[in-house]
């Protein structure tokens, strides 16, 4: 198995259609067909449900397109750190981060950074905290802002701000017309919650009701501050968030953004997979964030 073969395999599941396939890789059918015969001869499988008009993937097509797209994201990054070690410090950092405040922590860093070194270019990914673990570990990632709780068994890092949670909830609420500026857990315990889709953090917000004896109800999960005060609004729930949500709510929206008490914190980390050497652009933008901060 060959890159050759893997992008024309992921053409072919892209289009599930042969001949559209062909067209866009400017090679004729039978070739196509023939090296997509080699490869299931190969792994020894069969990838694709050949049918009149269009074809399927089997689950081992499936898992050989996940597969694949990782391989070739892979290749690419490959291509991209031996290119940045003939040109000096240039290249591209692949930086993820989560939502809330992840966006403009990304922003700041890339900004002064920018100064110091005109020729890099970045590629930034959004996503949970599982997630962005789970793409450093396949080397899609260099770093990534991720959030407490922390697997330092897995990850290294620093960190670089703290935050405190806060519910976002409707305008019309009755919890958002009270002149009390902070809302309580007692005052959630028998709300619709809408929190993030993150399994540890599901499990760290039901933790903060047992001394209640109160078992949430979660009503949506979801990996973005952005949809969750989408949903605020169209009165769905009440959000549970990091308070620098708001800096990313429209003006518009109809919600008010109260901190949660008793307080509790969440700290965002700068992390890198503990058991790789981050590369040259990357061993550098970790030291200008870590002097940020000292």
């Amino acid at each position: 198995m060959d890159i050759r073969q893997i992008r024309y395999f992921l053409m072919v599941a892209d289009e599930l259609n042969i001949t559209r396939a062909a067209e866009r890789l400017h090679i004729s059918q039978p070739p196509l067909s023939r090296a997509l015969m080699d490869l299931e001869e190969e792994l020894g499988c069969t990838l694709f449900i050949r049918g009149k008009r269009h074809i399927t993937l089997t689950p081992e097509g499936l898992t050989l397109k996940r597969r694949g797209e990782q391989i070739l994201a892979l290749t690419d990054i490959t291509k991209t750190e031996i290119s940045d070690v003939k040109k000096g410090l240039s290249g591209t950092l692949y930086l993820g981060h989560v939502d809330s405040n992840g966006p403009s922590l990304a922003a700041e860093w890339i900004s002064s950074f920018k100064e110091e070194y005109p020729n890099v270019t970045y590629n930034l990914w959004c996503g949970t905290v599982d997630d962005l673990t789970y793409r450093m570990k396949s080397g899609l990632l260099e770093l990534a802002i991720t959030m407490t709780p922390f697997n330092n068994e897995l990850l290294d890092g620093i960190t670089v701000y703290s935050d405190h949670w806060a519910a976002i909830i409707p305008s019309s609420h009755p919890l958002a017309r009270s002149k009390k500026k902070t809302v309580s857990l007692k005052d959630l315990a028998d709300k619709d919650l809408i929190i993030s889709s993150r399994h540890s953090r599901e499990e760290e917000v039901r933790s903060w009701f047992e001394p209640l004896g109160v078992e949430p109800h979660f009503i949506v999960k979801t990996a973005h501050s952005s949809n969750a005060s989408k949903l605020v609004d169209k009165q769905i729930g009440i959000a549970i968030f990091p308070a620098s949500v708001a800096k990313n709510i429209a003006s518009d929206s109809e919600v008010v953004v109260k901190e949660i008490t008793p307080a509790a914190d969440v700290d965002y980390i700068l992390s890198w997979d503990k058991e790789k050497t981050p590369s040259a652009l990357a061993a550098k933008f970790i030291e200008h964030v870590r002097n940020m901060y000292s």
